[in-house]
């Protein structure tokens, strides 16, 4: 039997259909793709697999039960994937032509009708309305057609740039138990993941929902009706083990760091250059995949799914930087129970778009802070009480005073907790004396200069804020 299935396969006689994979694991990390089918064994036969022309059998690898053996493996040359789609346009575009021209043979029979032997009007009119009637329709008809054909010939067009094609995998193996499981494992190429997440900030249960959606590109040698997908948060092939020691010497003459590459290069290495010897994939200090489970992937089109869904609870309150735009920013301070690699993410507010940006990572288990948008309903007026510049009375300092006033109103229906930030100018000349001048005190203060009141504000309630600083400078 396998003496024969072997003499087919070389003699080039067409074999039966692709054999039906048990499973299917698509594992894409962050530079890499492959494709796993695993197939159920009889105690002998061979199964055929379609896979990508650029791969060679030296690419593929097979984990299979110590009772079974793997006897042959033959790889086809290039195939081209027959797409029924692709000839029931074709012929339908061709009954189409065929009706066209079938109009216009009506229309010119039409048109040898004459109306010289005719000497009743009334008929002559009859006739006349006839002949106008029938050649209007027919002249739609034909447009409607033709336009048809036009899409068509896109559709034609299209279909037959995504016709793709691929070699056959053709594996004769013997077991001495059924049900024993093969896997074929190869990479993929034409693969793009371009995840997003959509986070939506509910004010009134006073949550974050963060949605993380995969939008994969796909261009297989065929679709994959039942698929589990998983995506890795890491590069394949990265660093797996600590870089060679070497010494270093200080002080020490070039002529030893050349006797070593010298060395190096005659048990056949090639010198390590300092630019090449970065690791190409970064380690990530925790590592994750998400799974997408019995799904459906089309080839050649991109497959958006929804990878994970979590309801996180979350502190809102409203940010005010005085310093910078003097606007209200809605603020929701979250904790994870897992990391969230940064990505782009489209932020919702009340499931209202609000705006499309790049989230950097999100760290479990550590504070972390989303913004959305403007807070237009707490409204902040801002008024100038005092600027002045002096000098004392013998000249030898000069004192310059800034002071404003601030007015937070809540126009909102709820009680709000609020942030006033604001920043003072931060003296590193002993020289210059810096002084604030604020009522209330703020509430923190740090190094930097940054200034922040914490309070709650009832509604239609406001608060008032003075905040100034005087600079004396005895140069």
């Amino acid at each position: 039997m396998k003496k024969i299935m072997i003499g087919l396969l070389y003699c080039g006689i067409p074999l039966l259909a692709a054999s039906t994979p048990l499973h299917v694991d698509l594992n894409i990390y962050t530079n890499k793709a492959f494709l796993t089918k695993q197939f159920e064994l009889k105690t002998q036969g061979y199964i055929t697999t379609k896979i990508p022309t650029f791969l060679n059998l030296t690419d593929i690898r097979y984990q299979i039960p110590e009772s079974c053996e793997v006897d042959n493996t033959v790889l086809s040359n290039n195939k081209k994937i027959v797409n029924n789609e692709l000839e029931k346009f074709i012929n339908l575009k061709s009954n189409l032509t065929y009706e066209v021209e079938a109009i216009f043979a009506k229309n010119k029979l039409l048109k040898t009708l004459s109306l010289k032997n005719q000497s009743d009007l009334s008929k002559i009119d009859e006739t006349s309305e006839f002949l106008s009637q029938h050649l209007v329709e027919n002249f739609k008809e034909i447009d409607k057609l033709k336009k048809y054909i036009l899409s068509l010939d896109k559709k034609i067009k299209n279909t037959n740039t995504l016709l793709s094609e691929f070699k056959e995998l053709t594996i004769t193996y013997t077991c001495k138990q059924e049900n024993k499981i093969l896997s074929i494992n190869y990479p993929q190429q034409k693969i793009k993941n371009n995840s997003f997440y959509n986070i939506n900030a509910n004010i009134n249960n006073k949550s974050v929902t963060i949605e993380k959606k995969a939008n994969i590109f796909y261009k297989g040698v065929e679709s994959l009706p039942q698929v589990d997908i998983n995506i890795y948060s890491y590069g394949f092939n990265q660093s797996v083990a600590p870089r060679p020691f070497y010494p270093k010497y200080l002080g020490g003459k070039e002529v030893i760091a050349y006797s070593k590459m010298a060395t190096m290069a005659v048990m056949g290495k090639t010198p390590r250059k300092v630019k090449q010897s970065k690791a190409v994939h970064q380690n990530l200090k925790t590592k994750s995949m998400y799974k997408i489970k019995d799904t459906k992937l089309l080839t050649s089109q991109y497959n958006l799914f929804t990878v994970d869904k979590k309801l996180i609870n979350a502190d809102f309150k409203t940010v005010i930087d005085a310093y910078g735009t003097n606007k209200a920013y809605l603020e929701a301070t979250i904790k994870t129970k897992k990391d969230y690699q940064g990505s782009m993410a489209k932020y919702f507010l009340n499931s209202n778009p609000i705006s499309s940006r790049h989230i950097n990572k999100i760290q479990k288990d550590k504070e972390t802070k989303l913004y959305f948008g403007e807070d237009e309903h707490i409204q902040i007026k801002k008024n100038l009480v005092k600027t002045l510049d002096e000098k004392t009375f013998f000249g030898d300092k000069k004192i310059s005073t800034q002071n404003w006033e601030y007015t937070i109103t809540n126009k909102k229906p709820y009680t709000t907790k609020i942030s006033f930030q604001e920043r003072v100018p931060v003296s590193k000349d002993g020289d210059i004396k810096v002084q604030l001048l604020t009522q209330p005190k703020a509430d923190f203060q740090n190094a930097e200069g940054l200034l922040r009141w914490d309070f709650t504000l009832e509604p239609n309630k406001n608060k008032k804020i003075i905040f100034g600083y005087e600079v004396s400078n005895n140069k």
